[in-house]
């Protein structure tokens, strides 16, 4: 059941005069009896009459004479005739409701709309130059014209008994919330995810300057504070308080180590965090510190419904952020939560380290990592934390911050300078909107999410089958595979702690040995520089005249000589304390096993030193290459991205000819990459592979080819299987909650019109408008439901708590809500829309992006 929100009308359309047009909130006018001739003899006091200029750009007038008794405020009365004041006393300028609403209406549709532009529209249709005192006028009438929204939507809220604490995020999304008895048990009742975006920043203040708008914005139920957030930066402390984006540098929590993931912790986690800092592009990786905001950190559901939202302040993405929300989560939300994150993984080893770990452990909930950003990751964290590999998770990408960020991108201009309060409330406006769009299409997204599931079951059932055949296994081998191949991936790449101190030796020791042949060296050039008819009492006048050069050099050479005999006697001291320390009687010598043995490890160690490297530049260049097509990027941002493609491009040779240098220095030799085989590495399993110095891991039967295609294939048709279980549980969900909502509110509407509420106009029109978009809804769940592959119920539900009364049993049902024919028609609608063959504004944005991507390569 979706949140309440603001009609789509003039606050008074239900108080005052109207013409009759029988359109819901319309009052008609009451008839009154005629008026007696004496009233029209009698003079009427015009005193306070008076003429103001006027902005309606459905009319274009001018000025408005307004009448006015001498016991009326004047704003009110220009309210009453449905216009606002710009000023609060002695206004001079008025606009109308309905151009307000008009500029509402555009900005909920084109966030970056300004007030600015609307003024000079408004100038244009009244053929005027652009004058500023419009602008001023619609900023401060706008500001008037949203706190009037405000609180007729709390007054709604009330009515409706939508004012309870949480209630938006309780029930905003049907889907995940309104649970219904006898439902099937779900691994995870609810699946969301959340991540930053530092495209809405706010510049700071400059020096002493006074900031005039204080305002705080209060009417959002979106956002948590900065005091609630601000409980959980000291959780963890250490380099783990940072999250995987650089922050500023200033400030505690900035100054801290990036990795993410702390010293103690697991070096994969430590690994992933790192490659996802490498995909960032070079200019998300400093803050600046002219921003007061550098973005927000955001939430949503897995349906797309936003549930919370909180600024960074002068910060990157702190774990403190997504600290907060999960704590905002256990308390609001329940139990059985899947979360997605970007470093998901680094981000679960903090809360296990926090004082959340105990409730979050006892409430089943788990942190994992986003499809896509997962394969950026380590294979062995893939094998634990990607949603393609958890029980439960369908196949959802939990990419849906992305997906709203994409979108939001269209507030930056608008709210980079904009005051706190503005921000806010844009922010607010724009979210809410947001949310009523996916209530819109939340039909849609199960359709697709069933259709989805059905196809990968249609097509890969059949390919499995084909491929066990061919491999001579069955799918319990299949699972015995996926075993060892998650035991692999958690050990490979490790290094024994023995073998860490024998390198450390070795290396101390070749050291040791080079020092000593340079001391040789220069002991017996100095030596050689000593000349034949030198004397103990040389004649200090002689006239040789390469006296004082011979001097000097010989001074060179004894400083050399002595600086390096202190380096030996430094080094020595090392190797003879890791001598005591590994109990070591017999210092190895260059023949002896153990020196070899370690040498030969050192020659893995730096193999796998070029290996990493090249690891990290693949990694950014296939971030890049996706950057390339992010909906919006601009012109100057996707050019400097090709360039840096460029430039990547060269740096991934000369890593491979590093890397095919290392691999010889091997025993066996390793072969050789080639450069057209590395740039088409897209699964970062690869690399994991080639990490095994001590075992040809490709002979393993979960390792060949066909063999961890048909695992993933496996993997695909499980979690489709779960998809489609979740799907009829969520349909049968939005289809109760639909039925259950249209009958609310015809109750709450009746109940209020015989009361004579004021709030009677905007409350039919909300109800109209939910009842029409309830049955886009339904007819896209009749669409579910027609499905061939349909396997969920097509009755309706009880929801889980409602009570059993006699009362609600037999009580008649408001006669409201869509009819049959309603959902007819509105099919018909769809119909219509499915066979339109043309281009939308997605499709145009696709193609315009693989145009400047082609000339950008070029």
């Amino acid at each position: 059941m979706s949140a309440t929100s603001v009609p789509h009308i003039s606050p008074l359309d239900d108080a005052g005069p109207a013409e009759e047009s029988g359109e819901p909130g319309r009052v008609p006018p009451s008839p009154t009896a005629a008026p007696s001739p004496a009233a029209f003899s009698a003079a009427r006091d015009t005193t306070y009459d008076f003429t103001i200029d006027v902005v309606d750009m459905y009319t274009l007038l001018k000025t408005a004479s307004v009448r006015r008794e001498a016991s009326d405020i004047t704003i009110v009365v220009l309210a009453e005739q449905g216009y606002l004041a710009a000023s609060p006393t002695s206004p001079t300028l008025a606009i109308t409701f309905k151009t307000l609403e008009h500029f509402r209406l555009l900005r909920l549709r084109k966030p970056s709309f300004s007030v600015e532009a609307f003024a000079k529209v408004l100038c244009d249709s009244y053929a005027l130059p652009y004058r500023r005192r419009y602008r001023t006028a619609l900023s401060s009438c706008f500001d008037v014209y949203l706190m009037i929204l405000y609180t007729i939507e709390k007054r709604m809220q009330v009515a409706l008994g939508r004012d309870t604490p949480d209630w938006r995020v309780k029930n905003v999304c049907p889907a995940c919330s309104y649970e219904l008895e006898d439902e099937v048990d779900l691994k995870f009742r609810r699946i969301f995810c959340f991540d930053g975006n530092n495209s809405l920043k706010r510049v700071a203040k400059f020096g002493d300057r006074t900031v005039a708008d204080t305002r705080e914005f209060k009417h959002s139920d979106y956002y948590l504070s900065p005091e609630f957030v601000d409980k959980y930066k000291d959780e963890v402390q250490g380099a783990s308080a940072r999250g995987p984006q650089i922050g500023l540098d200033q400030d505690s929590d900035a100054d801290e180590d990036a990795d993410g993931a702390s010293e103690a912790g697991d070096s994969s986690l430590r690994e992933c965090t790192r490659n996802w800092k490498a995909a960032a592009p070079e200019q998300d990786k400093t803050m600046w510190s002219i921003f007061e905001e550098t973005g927000i950190f955001a939430s949503a559901c897995r349906h797309g419904f936003i549930l919370w939202i909180t600024d960074m302040i002068r910060s990157g993405e702190l774990f403190k952020y997504p600290i907060a929300i999960v704590a905002k989560a256990l308390t609001t939300l329940g139990s059985r939560l899947l979360i997605g994150f970007d470093v998901g993984c680094s981000l679960a080893g903090t809360i296990e380290r926090s004082s959340l770990a105990a409730e979050f452990n006892r409430q089943e909930c788990r942190i994992c990592v986003d499809a896509f950003h997962g394969y950026s990751h380590s294979h062995q964290c893939q094998t634990q934390n990607h949603p393609s590999g958890i029980e439960g998770a369908g196949i959802e990408d939990l990419g849906t911050m992305e997906r709203v960020f994409s979108a939001s991108n269209q507030l930056a201009s608008v709210v980079r300078y904009a005051s706190r309060y503005h921000r806010h409330a844009l922010i607010d406006m724009y979210f809410k909107q947001w949310d009523e769009d996916k209530y819109l299409n939340i039909g849609t997204m199960l359709l697709g999410n069933y259709r989805q599931a059905l196809k990968i079951l249609e097509e890969d059932t059949k390919a499995v089958e084909d491929a066990l055949e061919v491999l001579q296994c069955s799918t319990a081998d299949l699972g015995q595979w996926e075993k060892e191949e998650a035991t692999y991936f958690a050990t490979v790449g490790t290094e024994d702690p023995a073998n860490v101190a024998a390198v450390e030796y070795v290396t101390l020791l070749r050291e040791l040995q080079s020092i000593e042949n340079q001391l040789s060296n220069v002991t017996s050039a100095f030596i050689a520089s000593v000349p034949e008819d030198w004397s103990s009492a040389p004649d200090v006048t002689s006239s040789r005249p390469a006296y004082s050069t011979d001097a000097s050099r010989t001074r060179k050479r004894e400083t050399e000589r002595r600086h390096l005999r202190e380096k030996w006697d430094r080094t020595l001291r090392d190797v003879i304390a890791l001598e005591l320390q590994m109990g070591i009687i017999n210092r190895w010598q260059p023949t002896s096993h153990e020196y070899l043995s370690a040498s030969q490890y050192i020659s893995q160690r730096d193999y796998r030193v070029a290996l990493e490297k090249l690891h990290g530049l693949v990694v950014q260049r296939l971030f890049e290459l996706h950057n390339m097509n992010i909906s919006q990027t601009a012109y100057k941002v996707r050019t400097y991205i090709a360039k840096n493609l460029q430039r990547r491009s060269q740096a991934i040779r000369t890593a491979v000819r590093h890397y095919n240098t290392a691999a010889q220095a091997l025993t066996p030799p390793r072969p050789d990459l080639d450069w057209t085989k590395v740039t088409h590495y897209t699964f970062l399993e690869e690399f994991e592979f080639l990490r095994d110095t001590h075992s040809d891991v490709r002979r393993k039967p979960w390792a060949q080819p066909l063999a961890r295609e048909t695992m993933k294939k496996a993997r695909r048709i499980a979690r489709a299987k779960e998809e489609i279980l979740r799907l009829n549980v969520e349909v049968r969900r939005l289809h109760t909650s639909i039925i259950d909502e249209n009958i609310a509110l015809e109750r709450t509407l009746t109940r209020i019109r015989s009361q004579g509420d004021p709030i009677t106009g905007p409350l039919e029109v909300f109800v109209l408008r939910r009842n029409r978009v309830n049955v886009r809804v339904l007819a896209v769940v009749s669409q579910i439901h027609n499905l061939s592959g349909f396997t969920g119920s097509a009755q309706p539900g009880r929801r889980a708590g409602t009570r059993h009364t006699a009362e609600t049993s037999t009580a008649p049902e408001p006669q409201t809500g869509p009819t049959p024919e309603d959902i007819r028609q509105e099919m018909g609608e769809l119909s219509h829309e499915n066979q339109d063959d043309g281009m939308d504004d997605v499709d145009m944005a696709n193609l315009s992006r693989l145009v400047n991507f082609a000339m950008n390569v070029t």
